[in-house]
């Protein structure tokens, strides 16, 4: 039996983050990972040929820009162990089928001059609500990084200002209202209820109008980065900081139970047999439908039924890798392609009624995918002259007609009906352009990556209910629990999925509880 302090399982970016900074702060930190190789969801593979770097799941690093992690270099990820952002210019550019295009720049006035080629009045109410969500982001952005306070004193302390009043309103309500109400074109409606879908959510379900505050305001005061190298290479720095501290990472270990003693956690047993303990704290990186009842068998049949009914986002996605010969030409300009994420999309109705469709199991009719091309903003991603593409599509992970495992029937054929209906926005993606692709369904990402269960890329539901310290349920909102020493962190826990380094939050949790200054960690 090996003995460490701590034992992180799953070497996701978010273990990696509690553990370097564990691993910092004197603890002699142990992960285990299943995979041969770390970074989970945010790594970066040669995936179609050599010579072209694909991100494999998460390419955009957008919620942990504003992450104190990368905002003071808290563990020397930029100036010790090589992680290198490029942030671009546009972090989205919206296409739409007459080949006009709406960019959201960094810069906002920018944008508003993008927007009032169709809407002078939009361009002026879009001006007025960036402005006026500053107060907004300066509020609940420490919250993100931080241990999440209760959601009571959370909801009082919002409706005790105007202000606050305003955003909790809006946080009952679906970001179609809140957008409908605001802005006049249909554009710009667009423009801003696809930034809302990002987390997996319908934007006309309710409880989606807090992801207005969020997600894309945010986008004017902190820019979207993508590492040189590819979306791996954050991970690789940590995990280049963590060994530089001590800590190790085990590859190939996949943890089948979680020792409990005593109503304590102290440790893990891999399917090997080995059992690895852990004197001062087990981190479960994982979503927590994946540990009970399969790690922890002897827990409440409340609580279990509590983590058993958490609610899965609305849809899921499928991803295509292309390595292209050329970047896309867009019939909407070269404009577009300062985007980070070029999003074509259908008309309004269309627009919504794709939702309908993967509400009910089914393939949408009409295209909004996600297109990156990484390697025009970074050249290291291809071989000279050449290039790579991520495109993104929401597909229903439980189809209508065979279920999940109808995927490996059909996955090639939805990519094909995605790539034919991209080729209406540009001119030059033909077969020849393409020199191989290679397509993941969410049944493929579950089968790699069992921690994205049920192929929830952003984790459990980004619905109110689900939010905040009731990520995922109640029980385990502050990080911790049901059992003394075992703590949580990942995609399924505060402040949710994409890349945002939420490790740091768990990390406070743990410290604390031991009496230590996580503030001694980061001086």
């Amino acid at each position: 039996m090996s003995k460490h302090d701590v034992v992180v399982i799953g070497a996701g970016h978010n273990g990696l983050v509690a553990g370097a900074y564990l691993a910092k702060a004197g603890m002699n930190v142990c992960i285990v990972e299943r995979a041969d190789y770390a970074g989970g969801a945010v790594s970066t593979k040669e995936i179609t040929v050599p010579g072209f770097k694909h991100d494999c799941c998460g390419t955009g690093h957008f919620l942990i820009q504003y992450n104190p992690l990368i905002v003071h270099d808290e563990l020397k990820l930029k100036s010790k162990f090589g992680l290198k952002y490029i942030y671009p210019e546009a972090p989205v550019a919206n296409i739409y089928p007459d080949d006009t295009n709406i960019m959201l720049y960094a810069d906002l006035d920018k944008t508003c001059q993008s927007i009032a080629k169709f809407s002078e009045k939009d361009a002026e109410v879009y001006r007025q609500y960036i402005i006026g969500c500053k107060p907004i982001i300066d509020m609940l952005i420490p919250g993100m990084f931080s241990p999440p306070v209760p959601l009571g004193p959370f909801f009082a302390q919002l409706d005790s200002s105007p202000l606050g009043q305003s955003l909790l309103n809006s946080f009952f309500m679906s970001a179609w209202d809140v957008i409908d109400d605001m802005f006049e074109h249909d554009k710009t409606k667009l423009f801003m209820a696809k930034m809302v879908t990002e987390p997996l959510v319908a934007p006309e379900e309710k409880g989606t109008g807090m992801n207005l505050y969020i997600s894309l305001p945010i986008l004017h005061y902190y820019p979207v980065g993508i590492p040189e190298g590819g979306s791996g290479e954050l991970s690789n720095s940590l995990v280049r900081c963590l060994e530089s501290h001590g800590g190790q990472i085990r590859l190939n270990s996949e943890v089948n139970k979680i020792t409990i003693k005593s109503g304590k956690a102290t440790g893990v047993v891999l399917t090997s047999g080995e059992e690895i303990e852990a004197g001062k704290a087990v981190v479960a990186n994982l979503d927590p439908r994946i540990v009970f009842p399969q790690m922890i068998s002897d827990v409440d049949s409340d609580f279990l039924g509590k983590v058993q009914g958490i609610k899965n986002p609305s849809f899921s996605v499928l991803l295509s890798h292309y390595a292209l010969n050329e970047a896309p030409k867009f019939k909407a300009g070269d404009e577009v392609l300062k985007g980070h994420s070029i999003e074509p999309l259908p008309w309004v109705e269309e627009f919504r009624r794709g939702y309908d469709s993967l509400r009910y199991g089914e393939i949408p009719s009409a295209i909004q995918p996600l297109v990156c091309v990484q390697s025009y903003h970074d050249p290291t991603r291809a071989p000279k002259g050449k290039h790579v593409m991520y495109m993104s599509h929401y597909v229903p992970w439980d189809l209508k007609d065979g279920g999940p495992e109808k995927w490996d029937e059909i996955k090639e054929k939805v990519a094909d009906f995605i790539l034919d209906e991209l080729r209406k926005y540009t001119t030059n993606m033909s077969s020849e352009n393409i020199i191989m692709r290679k397509v993941h369904s969410p049944m493929d990402y579950v089968r790699m990556n069992p921690n994205l269960y049920h192929a929830s890329i952003d984790g459990p539901g980004v619905f109110l209910n689900q939010m905040f310290s009731h990520r995922p349920i109640a029980e385990l909102g502050q990080l911790r629990g049901p059992f003394e020493s075992l703590y949580w962190s990942g995609h399924a826990f505060h402040p949710a999925g994409a890349i945002s380094g939420a490790g740091r939050n768990t990390v406070q949790v743990i410290m604390s509880d031991l009496d230590m200054e996580f503030d001694d960690i980061i001086a």
